[in-house]
């Protein structure tokens, strides 16, 4: 199970250290994943897992055609995302409805993502979930949750600025989630992302310097296997 693979303890051991990061719609979340990735860190976007799993032949795919029709799917039989979100985020039912359909599909992805990292002997992972507050059964899970933020004005100039939404879109899609200033009060480490992104960065980088605290290299872990199995073969345990 994930429970066996993943550690919650702050000590080094034989488990991953699993952090959740997270934030409000277009407060910078993805960008600070991309800085992580490129210090070396292991990142598992839920994002990148709900585009697959609606991807043509997959499971998800299936489920949300048929609960919301052919009609939201472009020429080419894939699924149209800007339709589909005009659909599930003006209605609280529609959107559940859509969760239903992929929430289990994109928990298997993760899961298989994670039993793979422990092979790997990764020992640390950031698991990218936009809705990690809202999913009451995923916090017990984490080591630690790091929350991207920005204000609340910022992510509603963001997402009209990036996704080209009119005012009423932005704000509902804003309203779909739990307050920024909410989840800020909920999260271990904030990364303010209100200013200039080199800042950003900068705090992305301190901050994994402490979240890599006290977790044992897994070239540490071999070499302590294998002095307690000479002391075992020595003294005949």
């Amino acid at each position: 199970s994930t429970k066996a693979v993943v550690s919650t303890q702050s000590t080094g051991n034989l488990s991953m250290r699993l952090i959740g990061l997270t934030g409000g719609i277009a407060s910078g979340k993805s960008s600070v994943g991309k800085v992580l990735q490129e210090q070396g860190v292991v990142v598992i976007s839920c994002d990148a897992a709900a585009k697959q799993v609606v991807e043509q032949g997959c499971p998800g795919y299936k489920k949300v055609v048929k609960k919301f029709g052919k009609e939201i799917l472009l020429p080419t039989g894939e699924v149209d995302r800007q339709k589909l979100g005009s659909i599930v985020f003006g209605s609280r039912e529609n959107r559940e409805a859509l969760n239903s359909c992929i929430h289990p599909e994109i928990a298997k992805v993760v899961r298989r993502r994670l039993i793979l990292e422990f092979l790997r002997g990764t020992r640390l992972v950031v698991l990218d979930i936009p809705l990690l507050f809202e999913s009451c059964n995923i916090r017990p899970y984490m080591h630690s949750v790091v929350l991207v933020y920005c204000t609340p004005e910022q992510q509603k100039e963001r997402l009209m600025d990036r996704n080209d939404f009119t005012e009423e879109a932005a704000n509902a899609r804003i309203n779909s989630q739990w307050s920024i200033d909410e989840k800020r009060g909920m999260a271990d480490h904030v990364i303010d992302n209100t200013g200039l992104f080199m800042d950003t960065e900068n705090q992305t980088k301190e901050l994994l310097v402490e979240l890599q605290r006290g977790i044992l290299p897994i070239r540490n872990l071999l070499i302590l296997g294998i002095v307690c199995l000479v002391v075992l073969v020595l003294y005949n345990f």
